[in-house]
């Protein structure tokens, strides 16, 4: 990679089935926990009891929907911070988003009422959360962000892809200090659209690589870090902070819930992400997975994996969170950004719940590894395929 580095990882905030707050997610993932239930029907990994007023108060919430809360909870962890972030730029602090669905409850409340009452009486006020850009424009207004503002929507890859167009913004000089990652609801409408179209594991467990993986369970939440540029990053208190060093994307033109059997894109992608950080093949020393035990899925990713590391594929570590948070899709890329940097400042892989591949080197238990660079993918179904290469940086 050509240029100055990216972005450094800094503060984050989290709002998930594993927990609320990074210590919470973090101290989960690692115990092995799962969100994941079948109590209430199909397979979801839902935040149960999530009360916003726990961490927002209870001004300010009525126009917010559940994906706009989610992200709030997530941003209120960042700012409200001892040490909060300050942006020296003279437009303020920004924010950039992924998301797959955005407030669909919302958009097919508003919708229906349309249909079934007449549009004479819909609410009027419940427009605005019916954008797929509601839930960033809401958390900018409850917080009072007026820098870069933007919503990124490509699947399950949507969150990962905010990271990297953020990334890009500190690289070209647009921003030094801004806010990205992901958010998604676990709505009515998407338990439908993905149970009518047979995502769901019958079983009611997600196993991803597994010879008999029979699909995930959508859930929900957000994750959003702070990047900052390498020289704000330099008087950070972190004796050895992640970069994002190296990015690349593509597209496989399919059905919109399927994959490249060949996994040509996603191979590319990844190649892609390593030249771009400049490092080989071999310089990997872990993969956070974006595999949710979809049969066609999984095959296509470890396909791609193989394509790009050979024989050596069965030495890396890997791990797959979706096993434990379910299928977050907007959220799914930053969570797996997240638990990256997690994993290269502990030097170890959460465990991967339910493993069971023989081909893979995934476990059930933490995984140690010793290597500075590891290696994060968001690989969508309607043939999104996101690249992350995030490396330890020593200060000098």
């Amino acid at each position: 990679m050509s240029g100055r580095p990216r972005a450094f990882l800094a503060q984050s905030g989290v709002a998930s089935v594993l927990g609320i707050g990074v210590d919470e997610f973090e101290a989960s993932l690692y115990a092995g926990r799962s969100g994941v239930r079948t109590d209430a029907g199909p397979a979801t990994a839902g935040i149960a009891d999530f009360d916003p007023r726990e961490h927002l108060g209870k001004k300010g919430l009525r126009s917010l929907d559940r994906a706009a809360r989610l992200l709030c909870v997530a941003l209120n962890q960042i700012l409200s911070d001892p040490v909060p972030p300050k942006s020296d730029d003279s437009d303020g602090l920004g924010l950039v988003c992924g998301t797959m669905l955005g407030g669909l409850d919302s958009i097919v409340s508003f919708d229906w009422s349309g249909l079934s009452d007449g549009v004479k009486y819909v609410n009027p006020g419940a427009f605005p959360n019916t954008v797929i850009n509601s839930a960033v424009g809401q958390a900018a207004i409850r917080f009072g962000l007026t820098g870069v503002n933007s919503t990124l929507s490509a699947g399950a890859s949507s969150g990962l892809y905010a990271m990297h167009y953020a990334a890009e913004l500190i690289r070209m000089g647009g921003a030094r200090l801004i806010m990205a990652g992901g958010v998604d609801e676990l709505s009515d409408a998407a338990l439908d659209a993905y149970t009518r179209m047979g995502l769901i594991s019958p079983r009611g467990v997600v196993s991803p690589f597994a010879n008999d993986r029979d699909g995930t369970a959508p859930g929900e939440g957000a994750a959003v870090c702070v990047l900052l540029a390498a020289e704000d990053a330099s008087a950070v208190d972190d004796a050895a902070p992640v970069e994002l060093a190296g990015w690349a994307a593509t597209h496989d033109p399919c059905e919109p819930s399927g994959y490249d059997p060949q996994a040509r894109g996603a191979a590319e992608a990844i190649r892609r992400a390593l030249a771009d950080a400049g490092i080989a093949a071999e310089d990997v020393a872990c993969v956070v997975s974006s595999a949710s035990g979809s049969p066609t899925g999984d095959a296509m990713e470890e396909l791609a994996l193989a394509e790009v590391f050979g024989g050596r594929l069965g030495e890396i570590p890997i791990c797959c969170p979706k096993a434990a948070h379910g299928e977050a899709m907007g959220a799914s890329g930053a969570f797996a950004a997240l638990i990256g940097a997690l994993a290269l400042k502990r030097q170890e892989l959460p465990p991967t719940r339910g493993a069971s591949s023989t081909s893979l080197c995934l476990s059930d238990q933490p995984q140690s590894f010793e290597g500075k660079h590891a290696l994060v993918t968001a690989l969508s179904c309607g043939g999104e395929n996101g690249a992350l290469i995030q490396k330890i940086w020593t200060k000098n």
